[in-house]
């Protein structure tokens, strides 16, 4: 018995036998219950199983009609008594085997919420930036399962310093989009977004949560379970991974011929860009990363820089692959506004063909665009830096089999105009619900 796991179950101190017999004496008590009420009805003269079920007595003793229907009633409640109990304890007594330190309340809370997850369908967000971040934020309330796939292409600030000091990714994309997805009141969370500002200091300008980041990469000795630990740390809703835990470098060629290496290089180097791409070419994806896209409902892709933040995880071929390959409904949420450096003078027709290039046609099939319009005090102060509102030229969009969703999604913060979190996530939701 002890070599077949089968048996296993039968050896003594497992405290199961008493429950399967509990429940085996229920079912032979159910099977009499009503096998007594059953021929206890019946006109028709059958010995044999009025002799088995001793329905004969019902002649013999006072009140004999309704007396045995009664005693097999009586049995019948004391059988589904007997089988319930029996389940129950022998669910609890595995549980309490597999999780010692929790009661019996927070072993049913744990295998409600666990069975809860598996209802909620699951949403994969492509890209990095403020603008990810707004759909993270949005999506978070929802009854969904979130995953965010983000850029790890940074150079500058507090997340360059430490790529290139400790030669690990750069985790500041991935630190907001943790943010996003917490609660932002909480005081995990006001640790995270702690930025030193000690001059003379080595911590100066350095994102406390980065550091925690880059710590918990040494710990673990990989960057994306680095990642994947702080999600459970902040105990967010979802989960935040990099598409590759590799220091990749991203590149952009030129319509002058120039090839300019890093994030904020390429953005500082305000030329029109005619490619893009990732060194080393031979940079493997995260594959927890292609997993999550993989089982997804829905891909969401952007909004953020385009070039900068929402292409570099598709300019992995790997990644590219499985998007295609998904059955998930593709959703590319256009930018409110152009990025001066990157995508001057572009529509949203534009951001799409460049989505198109990577991807190919006839993959995205939704894309939200913006038609809400800004305040002049808005459009002013972007013009100032080269910036101005994305054409909703919905017609081109639609020419290429795309189902375009025009709407009011933006939203006035001080001196920035940002995508409006509820109102994005609701559209989003919409699509997954075939509402649109």
């Amino acid at each position: 018995m002890k070599k077949n796991n089968k048996f296993k179950w039968l050896l003594p101190g497992m405290m199961i036998k008493r429950y399967l017999l509990a429940i085996f004496i229920g079912i032979l008590l159910l099977i009499y219950g009503l096998a007594v009420i059953y021929f206890s009805t019946l006109n028709r003269s059958l010995v044999f199983w009025k002799k088995i079920f001793l329905i004969g007595l019902s002649k013999k003793i006072p009140f004999g009609k309704f007396v045995i229907p009664i005693i097999g009633i009586i049995a019948l409640v004391f059988a589904i008594v007997l089988i319930v109990l029996g389940i129950r304890e022998l669910i609890f007594s595995i549980s309490t085997a597999l999780v010692p330190d929790k009661g019996r309340d927070e072993i049913i809370d744990i295998v409600f919420r666990r069975r809860k997850e598996e209802l909620k369908k699951r949403i994969v967000v492509i890209g990095g930036g403020t603008g990810t971040t707004s759909v993270l934020r949005g999506l978070k309330d929802k009854f969904v399962k979130v995953s965010a796939v983000i850029t790890v292409a940074d150079t500058g600030g507090s997340s360059g310093r430490l790529r290139r000091e400790m030669h690990i990714p750069p985790p500041g994309d991935i630190r907001n989009c943790l943010l996003a997805l917490s609660d932002e009141h909480s005081l995990i969370s006001r640790l995270l977004s702690f930025r030193f500002n000690e001059k003379d200091s080595e911590l100066d300008g350095h994102s406390l949560g980065n550091i925690l980041i880059a710590g918990l990469t040494r710990m673990l000795g990989d960057f994306g379970d680095a990642v994947l630990a702080m999600s459970k740390i902040l105990s967010i809703d979802g989960e935040v991974m990099p598409f590759t835990t590799e220091d990749i470098t991203l590149c952009a060629e030129f319509e002058d011929g120039a090839i300019v290496e890093g994030e904020a290089e390429i953005t500082n180097y305000h030329g029109k860009i005619k490619r893009i791409f990732i060194k080393p070419e031979s940079a493997k994806p995260y594959i927890k990363a292609l997993e999550r896209i993989s089982q997804a409902d829905a891909i969401v892709i952007g909004p953020g820089s385009l070039y900068t933040s929402v292409l570099p995880p598709l300019l992995l071929p790997s990644v590219a692959d499985t998007v295609r390959r998904s059955k998930a409904k593709k959703i590319y949420v256009c930018n409110v506004m152009t990025e001066p450096g990157e995508t001057d003078h572009f529509t949203a027709y534009d951001h799409i063909k460049m989505i198109n290039s990577i991807l190919g046609k006839n993959v995205v099939k939704y894309a939200l665009v913006n038609i809400g319009e800004l305040s002049k005090y808005i459009i002013e102060k972007y013009k100032s830096s080269e910036s101005e509102p994305v054409k909703p030229d919905i017609p081109e969009i639609e020419k290429e089999g795309i189902k375009c969703i025009a709407g009011n999604f933006v939203i006035e913060r001080g001196d920035v105009a940002r995508h409006n979190p509820e109102k994005l996530s609701q559209a989003i939701m919409d699509i997954m619900e075939e509402k649109v």
